[in-house]
């Protein structure tokens, strides 16, 4: 574990906002050199790509805060100190989503061309920035005697971020191998909400981290379903809508 990367007298460079920044470098530099062979406007992707990732923070963090209103309405400066972790993927998942199919909209881009060039790099840049998770601490694994030892938490907990850094990886691969082969636009952005809802069903198992359970599944596993089950419906819609 290593949160802070450098400190000096004036400042402090954490670990986990540089593998964010990593992440959405790399993923933006790949979706411009894809954008450039689609024939799409870079400039526009770029801005696009920078939307996604500021209303993915922002609604990352207010459902956290939201989940944790107690605690922050005695310590509401805490809201914004996001190098302490505190961040709910599905709130950022949301708020990215939303914010991109309205971005898109204004600038009557391709709707489904656009979502699923994209796609593919917001799992490539999440598997990135889980490697910072890993580095600070946050998102962590339950007890495990073969694990790692997290001075911050005191216990040898199971490494979840550098499991969930793989998988999104994995399903970056995925979602690259189907946009080559699919003939339907739109295909690969409803095969991400399957792979995204499975691949978060099955973390929680291992995740360690509190939260809300309901008849024995955590309130993510619960959205996890909602969003696979939404991912099946469009792939459906679209596999009809084809044929028909």
């Amino acid at each position: 574990m290593k949160p802070v990367l450098f400190s000096c007298q004036f400042f402090s460079i954490y670990t986990y906002g540089v593998f964010v920044a990593f992440g959405f470098f790399v993923s933006t530099f790949l979706i411009s050199l894809e954008a450039r062979r689609k024939h799409l406007n870079e400039n526009i992707l770029f801005n696009l790509c920078l939307l996604i990732l500021f209303c993915g923070i922002v609604f990352a963090r207010l459902f956290y805060v939201a989940l944790n209103l107690d605690y922050f309405t005695e310590n509401w400066l805490e809201i914004v100190m996001l190098q302490h972790g505190g961040l709910v993927w599905f709130g950022g998942f949301l708020g990215a989503t939303v914010s991109c199919l309205l971005f898109i909209r204004i600038k009557k881009l391709p709707l489904g061309v656009t979502l699923d060039l994209l796609v593919p790099y917001v799992a490539l840049g999440q598997s990135l920035g889980r490697i910072g998770c890993f580095f600070n601490g946050c998102c962590y694994g339950k007890p495990f005697g073969h694990g790692i030892y997290f001075p911050v938490h005191g216990a040898t907990l199971f490494p979840s971020q550098l499991v969930d850094s793989l998988t999104l990886l994995m399903i970056f691969v995925i979602l690259r191998i189907w946009a080559k082969v699919s003939k339907r636009d739109g295909e690969v952005f409803a095969l991400s909400f399957v792979f995204f809802g499975l691949q978060r069903f099955l973390m929680e198992f291992i995740r360690g981290d509190e939260r809300p359970f309901y008849f024995s599944l955590s309130i993510f596993q619960w959205i996890s379903l909602f969003v696979s089950v939404v991912g099946i419906i469009a792939l459906i819609y679209l596999w009809k809508k084809k044929s028909a």
